[in-house]
């Protein structure tokens, strides 16, 4: 097509995309918009928000009462007629990209940033087969979700790729000297590592009165219990560690900025980190699990422990306290290394070349 293509970005689930509440998928959207090369002919379609993103244009997907997202997707399918979208891109959401696939006359690429869940006995993979088969393309954060959606999917027909998160580093610091502190950041799960992590960052801390910890900490009504635990652990620490819950990615980004250490400590597979990202970024040493994506993110600019292994985690952590120089040079690699393979301006350009592909104007094929 001669003109540039009218495209969509979908948001579904519980998105807030606005810069109060915004999740690591909503960033990320937002990033891909602001540094595209059609970021004129692109809107976010998404629920209500009170305050959204500043340079992107929006609109609004209605609520409905019964049926969920996949509900929701008949009123974007309507929508993206009406406005004579493209391509939509929608986020996570395979059945929703299916649905709109099938009823909007606009082509579907689905931008995933989970694990894809394989579907299970004749019926199941006949029921996926459905879904896959009407999409024109499907993206994902990492080599590592996309080698396992190729595995769990084999008989999916469209283009694929790998389009990590990224970040406009000029907009990042790393400025030196740091503070003494660690930061953990991200949804309060129990499989995000937090309570070892809360567990190991007391014990190192008590023989190093100049330190001090953050958690900051998302999602906090999904697990109550683990929650409590990591309030408990905070509580008994004297004040050296503080937990805060729900900030603006604006705080949370200028947490990273002071941190001189950084945890990304997942217990399962992560599909990519952004977290791990946003530490490297901004100049923190960064002790990490290096599961799933993690290792695509992180490579050998961080600390890889057993993240449940509180007791090896302590010793890992006491001894990046006590070693300024093996901090800097961490720090100096992580930064090199997300300025290398994560700049905002190049993953734009890959996820519009890969549009292009997706409506039919770059080379096909996967």
């Amino acid at each position: 097509m001669a003109r540039d293509p009218k495209i969509a970005y979908v948001l579904l689930r519980n998105a807030h995309f606005g810069p109060r509440l915004a999740s690591s998928v909503e960033l990320c959207v937002r990033d891909l918009v602001l540094y595209s090369r059609y970021a004129r002919s692109t809107l976010v379609a998404c629920p209500p928000v009170d305050e959204p993103f500043a340079g992107v244009e929006i609109a609004t997907i209605a609520d409905v009462s019964l049926g969920g997202n996949v509900a929701k997707a008949l009123g974007v399918a309507r929508l993206l007629r009406r406005r004579g979208i493209d391509i939509a891109v929608v986020e996570n959401h395979l059945p929703a990209a299916a649905m709109i696939a099938a009823t909007s006359g606009a082509r579907v690429l689905l931008h995933s940033h989970a694990y894809e869940t394989a579907p299970r006995g004749a019926a199941g993979v006949a029921g996926a087969r459905l879904k896959v088969a009407p999409l024109a393309g499907v993206a994902f954060v990492s080599e590592d979700a996309l080698a396992r959606f190729r595995d769990n999917f084999p008989f999916t027909r469209a283009p694929m790729r790998a389009i990590p998160n990224g970040l406009d580093m000029g907009a990042w610091s790393a400025t030196e000297p740091k503070d003494a502190s660690i930061l953990s950041v991200g949804r309060a799960l129990a499989d995000k590592g937090h309570i070892e992590a809360m567990a190991a960052t007391a014990s190192a801390l008590k023989t190093r009165p100049g330190w001090s910890a953050r958690f900051i900490l998302s999602a906090t009504d999904r697990e109550p219990g683990t929650v409590r635990k990591l309030r408990d652990t905070a509580e008994a620490s004297g004040g050296r560690v503080r937990i805060d819950a729900n900030l603006p990615h604006a705080e949370v980004k200028a947490a990273w900025e002071k941190s001189a250490i950084g945890l990304a400590l997942t217990k399962t597979p992560e599909p990519f980190g952004r977290t791990a990202l946003e530490a490297l970024a901004s100049g923190a040493a960064l002790i990490g699990s290096g599961l799933g994506g993690l290792a695509e993110v992180c490579g050998p600019c961080a600390v890889t422990v057993d993240p449940n292994d509180a007791g090896g985690l302590a010793a890992a952590l006491g001894a990046l306290m006590d070693a300024p120089d093996r901090r800097a040079d961490l720090a100096r690699a992580g930064r090199k290394r997300v300025e290398a393979l994560f700049d905002i301006r190049a993953v734009a350009r890959r996820m519009d070349d890969f549009i292009d592909v997706c409506v039919g104007e770059g080379r096909a094929g996967s």
